[in-house]
């Protein structure tokens, strides 16, 4: 009978509906030490945590027969995944689940700082009738900026609307239609930064977004701006954060996180222009029922039927096809990757279409991976957290459109295929891609073009007119910056008389500078620079 641990606290009423589930057997040891933690967690098939527990490398040493730990909320930071998938541990969350708790208390501090409430209640607490100290400021027709528009950030949107602001989103992933229907305007994040009044973060915390506001941010922002912050403590660089208030830059911050917790320094939760609170986003009643009734349904559904629901670090595949899944996954993430770097605005449409042998496996795990790369912006800068789990359901949580179709018959004479079209709010893009022996990714299409590229290292793609001497100069020019030309693959459109070169390179290059230098060339239309892996890995294994 599998054996589920429970380490941080969760509302008895939901532990005693699961005490009595048949075929699970429940251990509640809320507030267990991560010593004690590390002597009993060999003992336990599952594990739930919330953010008190850090789940550690260290810790996850010691697992024994521990296959999958449940997060009875949304962030998983204080949990190792890279080291959780390394020993074939399931992570799984429960995203929604604190959605409304996180909105109404990022509205309220919010809220708070901008009418000086607590600063205000001290000083009635003190028998302090004090009216003058306390002049506040409205939100309504304030420019709100918001980092992030998941769940919590569009909800966010929609109660502030109701305010009468003036709001602005940075989200490089949904779509414009849905961002119109929240009556959020879409901007570039440096925009967002100069032209608003209050910011608040909707992020999770990773490596693109730790100090995504740091000090030289901060100085882009107008004087006087108001900061939010009730998604990850280290979003917002807290050292920057203090001398920003110190110089008047920033003019209130609302904070619920921190970079530690509890903060080693206090300079700046005590600061007298800060309203701060202890991480308390999620701590509403109806949440914690919530999270905890979703996190335990999730690991017995687990444990009885092999589903992993809202895992973070896992795609369900069936082991004895792991050999033949895993070099359509590597195309898959290589095509998704080419056009990621190349694309043009904001994703609306994606239509994926699997030809020949890729038929005969599980399509949508694939298709997973390539959306996971494609979602990825341009400049890098990610707000969502996108692996090949939960990829498909961001697109359409964004608003993106996807069609995924199994093709009876070659498309071509590749015995396997993959083509997808990526449509755009300013241009689409059409690409196929097939697996050659060996593992070997190929782009055979591109847009109108038949070609045969390799899908990897550095690629420079020329688009122009059909007519001689093209490929001739862009060669001696590769060579004039020392760059090495590996493979050159050639298509041809008779009917538009246009040609694309592919030019498969090594050496170091200046991307900008090779690029402008292509471009100045008789009769070249369009240049793309791509820099894929050189060797594709097989996540999701």
């Amino acid at each position: 009978m599998p054996r589920i641990l429970i380490a941080d606290r969760l509302p008895e009423a939901v532990l005693n509906r699961f005490a009595g589930r048949a075929g699970l057997e429940i251990d509640n040891r809320a507030g267990i030490t991560g010593e004690q933690l590390a002597e009993i967690l060999p003992d336990y098939d599952g594990l739930v945590v919330r953010s008190r527990t850090r789940v550690t490398a260290e810790l996850l040493s010691r697992a024994g027969r521990l296959k999958v730990i449940g997060r009875a909320g949304a962030g998983v930071d204080n949990i190792d995944l890279a080291e959780a998938t390394r020993r074939g541990i399931i992570v799984m969350n429960t995203p929604g689940g604190n959605t409304i708790a996180a909105t109404e208390h990022t509205i309220a501090l919010m809220l708070a700082a901008l009418r000086k409430i607590p600063q205000a209640y001290l000083a009635m607490q003190q028998e302090r009738w004090d009216r003058k100290s306390f002049l506040g400021t409205e939100l309504y027709e304030k420019t709100v900026g918001i980092i992030g528009l998941g769940k919590i950030g569009r909800e966010v949107a929609r109660r502030l609307a109701a305010f009468g602001t003036n709001l602005l989103g940075f989200d490089p992933v949904i779509t414009s239609e849905l961002a119109e229907r929240l009556g959020v305007t879409l901007v570039d994040f440096d925009t967002l930064l100069e032209q608003s009044d209050i910011i608040t973060v909707h992020v999770p915390r990773m490596p693109e977004t730790i100090n995504l506001i740091n000090a030289e941010n901060l100085q882009k922002c107008k004087p006087g701006v108001v900061l939010v912050n009730c998604a990850r403590g280290g979003i917002i660089n807290e050292a920057a954060l203090l001398a920003a208030l110190e110089s008047g830059q920033v003019g209130a911050a609302a904070l619920d996180v921190f970079e530690s917790e509890p903060p080693k320094d206090w300079r700046l939760p005590t600061h007298p222009r800060v309203v701060a609170t202890p991480h308390l986003g999620a701590s509403t009643r109806e949440a914690q029922a919530k999270v905890a009734e979703q996190i335990l349904e999730q690991m017995a559904e687990y444990f009885q039927k092999q589903v992993a629901r809202n895992a973070v670090n896992f795609v369900s595949v069936d082991e004895s096809i792991q050999p033949l899944i895993a070099p359509y996954y590597s195309l898959a993430q290589a095509l998704g990757a080419f056009f990621s770097q190349i694309r043009q605005g904001r994703i609306k449409e994606i239509r994926l279409r699997f030809y020949g042998e890729v038929n005969q496996l599980p399509v949508d795990p694939i298709a997973s991976h390539l959306m996971a790369a494609a979602l990825h912006s341009p400049d890098h800068r990610e707000v969502t957290l996108i692996n090949p789990v939960n990829a498909m359901t961001v697109a359409r949580d964004k608003g993106i459109e996807i069609e995924i179709s199994r093709k009876d018959h070659p498309l071509t004479s590749h015995t396997n295929l993959i083509a997808c079209d990526f449509v755009t709010d300013q241009d689409e893009m059409h690409l196929a891609g097939t697996v050659y022996a060996r593992g070997i990714n190929r782009l055979v299409e591109l847009n109108q073009f038949s070609v045969d590229a390799n899908l990897s290292g550095k690629m420079v793609v020329v688009f122009n007119e059909d007519v001689p001497g093209v490929i001739g100069r862009v060669g001696t020019l590769l060579g004039d910056h020392r760059i090495n030309i590996a493979c050159l693959s050639s298509g041809r459109h008779k009917a538009s008389g246009s040609a694309c070169n592919i030019f498969n390179v090594e050496g170091a290059w200046n991307p900008d500078r090779l690029k402008a230098e292509i471009e100045t060339m008789p009769h070249v239309q369009k240049v793309l620079l791509v820099e894929l892996a050189e060797e594709n890995a097989t996540a999701g294994s």
